[in-house]
């Protein structure tokens, strides 16, 4: 196992380094600059020109890139992944601050999906052509067609401004927590429920249809209805023989959910101006930040990489036939 890892970890270094190729190149081929903000009558061109060279853009492109990738890698340092140039800031000290609320929303939206997703998928494989069934299929085709900024803004709407404040009903829409409340677990736990419903939503509605498809695959298998016919309890057969198989679509699910998260967390943080790495690309990417925006791009492509690996992982602890 030790060895595949290490092999898979080696084969990822070149779509790493696709990666910094096609981001940085799309980040600079982008209209506008980071020194359009200054451009106005009170500034003079002197000045613009000084930003300019202050930001080493004034360089080569080829030079820039090399000077930029040689010292991402170097992540030990606080400068390696460069400067903001709107605050200044170190790029590693910015992204180490607003991580943390990322992974809380995005851990809690993976968290509620599997344990959401999964059962209705059970139930709608065992309970087949029955209303259970149906309702849990309409509701997840629903769920699925709604594009995540459609239901951000729904949601947004329905619980926080057309319910008055002081219903059960209302839910913060904004920010991490309330003013004058810091580090409060009840409060933070409130402010979660409409973005975290906003991510997870459209994943149950995923999870569960393929739950359902790969569970009614298992249950029509020999081995089901041998160990039926040997005796053993209908709960037992289900959890121990047939879930355990039935999951390993769902682990290619979770590989592939994990950076699809982060992309939706940029459109759900934005929402509900939630203060993580999706909403500071969002406003990186206005404002031209290359830094920032290179340093999360990199971020979701190691996080792809990640996610694979972690899935074929788990292949082997779920299928003993999968051996590396």
């Amino acid at each position: 196992m030790a060895t595949y890892v290490l092999r898979r970890l080696i084969q990822a270094i070149p779509i790493l380094v696709g990666i910094s190729i096609i981001s940085f190149a799309i980040v600079h081929l982008a209209p506008g600059d980071p020194v359009d903000r200054f451009r106005s009558g009170r500034v003079s061109p002197q000045v613009i020109q000084n930003l300019i060279r202050l930001y080493g853009l004034d360089k080569p492109i080829l030079e820039q890139f090399t000077s930029w990738f040689t010292t991402f890698w170097q992540f030990w340092k606080p400068e390696a992944w460069g400067f903001s140039f709107i605050d200044g800031r170190p790029v590693t000290e910015k992204i180490a601050e607003k991580a943390p609320t990322t992974l809380l929303l995005m851990g809690t939206a993976l968290a509620v999906t599997t344990v959401v997703a999964v059962p209705l998928g059970i139930l709608a494989a065992v309970k087949q052509y029955s209303w259970a069934d149906k309702i849990i299929t309409t509701l997840a085709t629903i769920g699925y067609a709604l594009p995540s900024f459609v239901l951000g803004v729904l949601l947004l709407f329905t619980f926080n401004i057309a319910i008055k404040p002081g219903s059960p009903l209302h839910f913060p829409g904004y920010g991490l927590q309330t003013l004058g409340v810091e580090n409060n677990p009840v409060d933070i736990a409130w402010h979660l429920v409409l973005p975290v419903s906003s991510l997870a939503i459209q994943q149950i509605a995923g999870w569960s249809r393929y739950m359902r498809s790969s569970m009614l695959e298992v249950l029509q298998q020999d081995y089901m209805r041998t160990a039926r016919a040997k005796g053993l309890p209908g709960s037992k057969v289900l959890f121990k023989h047939g879930l355990r198989n039935a999951l390993i679509p769902i682990i290619t699910l979770l590989g592939l959910t994990l950076p699809s998260l982060l992309g939706g967390a940029a459109i759900t943080e934005s929402i509900f101006s939630w203060p993580g790495l999706g909403y500071m690309a969002v406003q990186s990417v206005s404002t031209n930040d290359y830094p920032v925006v290179l340093a999360i791009v990199m971020i979701g492509g190691a996080m792809v990489i990640l996610g694979n690996l972690i899935a074929d992982v788990l292949y082997g602890f779920v299928d003993p036939r999968i051996k590396y």
